[in-house]
């Protein structure tokens, strides 16, 4: 075939037949909302707000959460003060949590003992009920605007007539624990504005919500705690409830804010309605452009979607970014804070997105580590007399502590790291890596000051690898991430032309520092969790976190090392795990382990913990779930992390596969197939014009690299190396 023919293979298209089985199916009402954990319900989200569906059909009740209303505890105290009561407070939570919104119900009682019927359609991403009886027959289509803080309820009556009651309630209905409350049923308008904290400085988060009916008349009523609006709606009838949902982060006054929006999304009535609809629409094909995989298992690749779905739904560059629950959050008290914790819930769900392609929505994840980086220098000099930084395990937005609990883990800003080196990495975009650098330089610092060097060898002592585990020399983890650390910084440092008199320190750890501890189990050498502490446990994929995400071992490394890390997979068995998940599948792959083994437990594992709204949970928390089909099944597609691409390096030989746009390291954008076991091409933009190193896919024919489409080249060899352009696309076909 003429190279002219495969130059536009990586071309993304939307095939609507693709999509019919991606879809969550809800025919009773979900059972898990409101709840202080991850819910069941149907997910709606714009990366700010999200928006959970629970009830019966007779009471449709839309639960609102927004990433930035959290409750902030430590307003009104001088840093001095806020300082001075984390350092006592040591293992107590602080009071900072996320919090609901509130509200939005649709009271229909002609719905009463109707049949249920609501899907999610996570290509459009909107959900879609019909609700009948004898009497009434209701269609619903409800979307949060990709690109504004609205949701929009469409009703369309298909029979009978209906009456219905929209009625908005702010907070948490169970406790009703709401501050400088106000609300209000105006001619045009019903509404709630209230604050997360008492007291009336500035920076108290404040939220406000307002809701209009278009297409027909509403008669607003003001009830105290509620607001209603009613209305009637007859057959052959369309209308819309609308509602806008503004912080004081996005608008100094919220509650102007969320009129004006209102108002604009109600002027053009609903023929304007559905032209924003289709805005939304394009906002969300675009995103599914970003990458795609076809692996010819309809079910893997259904979750592998919709894990998409749900990170696109709860994250933004530029917005607060997303807790343990997302921007799901149904009630004032979530388990665990809903904070961001640091010992691998808040890294995770990024996972997939610098391999996937998206690397936008991930830019955003920098903002709490370096808000956090003040307060963390003093964790670290006034409890371990170290520089650098030192992490508790639970954290908020804007440098917000939820607690002062470390359970004697010392790795917390170590694994924060990990995605800053990944968006570093994957992007070679140096203006990122500059904005990062004083967070990551802080981690070194930590490192330097708080390993020991003894009998000619790095040790750290007392870094627990499992919470409160008390373990005394070496845990695995760490020894990973300060492998991570200091490679990283050798690099950086070359890259940015930044202290470059502190290299011979990071060379000498890295040459110096302790052997990751090795134990005998089942007759084979593997991996121990620390040197002295615990060696074992049957839970969590801490013994192979080194590997993945961290980036340690590989194909690429000795036969020794990769021996060793496909016998603790193996040993480790941890397919089904409570907090296993989002690593042990990646590091599985990375190593080799069996690709056909790891595509049956991965399908098995979206078989049995998926819920109807399509998300994977397995109860450790709540959104980091959503990277393991994906950060998985790119590994097996393609690797990069040593430096070398490899095709297809951990795929059944005799499965068809094809991938277009996967992100490999080194800002190469890479697309290819397989087919019979033989790769049919490979695709390659270069995004900053770095050198390319290929593992050869046709190492007993050579490869022909065409340039933009220019003139072949024939070139040898097991491994290939390349220099590029800037923008320039490379074809590599089989000799």
């Amino acid at each position: 075939m003429e190279s002219s023919a495969w130059i536009n293979q990586d071309e993304i298209s939307i095939r609507e037949e693709q999509w019919k089985d991606r879809i969550g199916l809800f025919r009773r009402p979900p059972s898990r909302i409101p709840t202080d954990t991850w819910t069941d319900a149907p997910l709606l989200g714009n990366g700010d707000v999200g928006v959970s569906i629970g009830g019966e059909a007779h009471h449709q009740t839309f639960y609102i959460g927004k990433n930035d209303f959290w409750v902030q505890p430590h307003l009104g105290e001088s840093e001095e003060q806020r300082i001075g009561r984390l350092l006592r407070d040591n293992g107590r939570r602080t009071g900072a949590r996320i919090i609901t919104v509130g509200q939005i119900s649709l009271l229909m009682p002609g719905l009463t003992d109707a049949s249920y019927d609501l899907e999610q359609d996570i290509l459009n991403a909107e959900t879609r009920g019909s609700f009948r009886n004898e009497q009434v027959n209701l269609r619903l289509c409800s979307w949060v605007s990709a690109d504004s803080n609205v949701l929009v309820t469409e009703l369309e009556c298909m029979a009978g007539k209906l009456d219905v009651t929209a009625r908005l309630h702010a907070g948490d209905s169970a406790t009703d624990e709401v501050y400088h409350y106000d609300n209000g049923a105006d001619p045009e308008a019903i509404w709630f504005r209230y604050a997360a904290n008492p007291g009336s400085l500035p920076q108290v988060r404040r939220v406000a919500a307002a809701c209009r009916v278009i297409g027909t008349n509403a008669q607003n009523k003001w009830l105290f705690q509620n607001v209603e609006a009613s209305f009637q709606i007859r057959e052959g009838e369309r209308l819309a409830v609308v509602t806008a949902i503004v912080s004081n982060r996005d608008e100094p006054d919220c509650l102007q804010g969320a009129l004006g929006l209102l108002n604009d999304y109600a002027t053009g009535g609903l023929d304007d309605l559905a032209k924003r609809k289709q805005n939304h629409r394009g906002w969300w094909r675009e995103y599914w452009r970003a990458s795609s995989i076809e692996i010819g298992d309809p079910v893997l690749e259904k979750y592998y979607y919709a894990s998409y779905y749900i990170i696109g739904s709860c994250m933004r560059p530029d917005k607060v970014q997303p807790g343990l629950f997302g921007n799901w959050v149904t009630t004032d008290r979530p388990k665990w804070t809903g904070s961001y914790t640091m010992n691998y819930n808040f890294e995770a769900p990024y996972f997939g997105l610098y391999t996937g392609n998206r690397i936008a929505l991930s830019s955003g994840y920098c903002d709490p580590l370096l808000a956090f980086l003040p307060l963390g220098k003093v964790l670290a000099r006034e409890k371990l007399n170290c520089r650098g930084i030192y992490m508790p395990v639970e954290l908020g937005p804007d440098g917000m502590v939820c607690s002062a609990l470390f359970h004697g883990q010392k790795s917390n800003a170590s694994f924060a790291a990990v995605n800053l080196l990944m968006h570093i990495y994957y992007t070679y975009d140096l203006d990122y890596a500059r904005k990062v650098y004083p967070y990551l330089l802080a981690v070194a610092d930590f490192w330097e000051d708080y390993l020991v060097f003894e009998n000619g060898r790095y040790v750290i002592y007392d870094d627990d690898i499992h919470e409160r585990s008390q373990d005394r020399k070496n845990p695995i983890l760490s020894l990973g991430f300060v492998r991570m650390i200091m490679r990283a910084m050798l690099h950086l440092s070359a890259e940015l032309d930044r202290d470059t008199h502190r290299q011979p320190k990071w060379r000498h750890i890295l040459a110096n520092l302790s052997a990751y501890p090795l134990m005998e189990r089942s007759g084979k050498t593997v991996y121990r969790l620390t040197e002295e502490g615990m060696s074992w446990n049957d839970r969590n994929s801490l013994a192979v976190q080194h590997i993945f995400p961290a980036g340690n071992l590989g194909l690429d490394s000795s036969p020794e090392e990769l021996k060793i890390a496909q016998d603790t997979v193996a040993e480790m068995q941890r397919w089904s795990d409570f907090n296993a998940f989002p690593t042990y599948y990646a590091a599985a792959a990375r190593v080799g382990h069996d690709p056909a083994e790891l595509l049956e437990r991965l399908r098995a594992e979206c078989e049995r913990y998926a819920l109807p709204n399509l998300s994977i949970h397995h109860g450790g928390g709540g959104i980091e779930d959503a990277a393991g089909v994906p950060a998985c099944l790119h590994e097996m597609l393609l690797q990069s992390h040593q430096g070398i691409l490899r095709l297809f390096p951990t795929w059944p030989a005799d499965r068809t596969a094809r991938f277009k746009k996967l992100r490999a390291v080194g800002a190469f954008v890479v697309s290819s197939e397989i087919e019979n076991g033989k790769v049919r091409y490979v695709l390659i933009t270069s995004e900053r014009g770095r050198e390319l190193k290929l593992l050869n896919p046709w190492p007993d024919r050579g490869v022909i690299v065409y340039r933009d489409g220019a003139e072949g080249q024939a070139i040898a060899g097991e491994r290939i190396q390349l220099e590029t352009m800037p923008g320039e696309r490379l074809l590599l076909l089989p000799g």
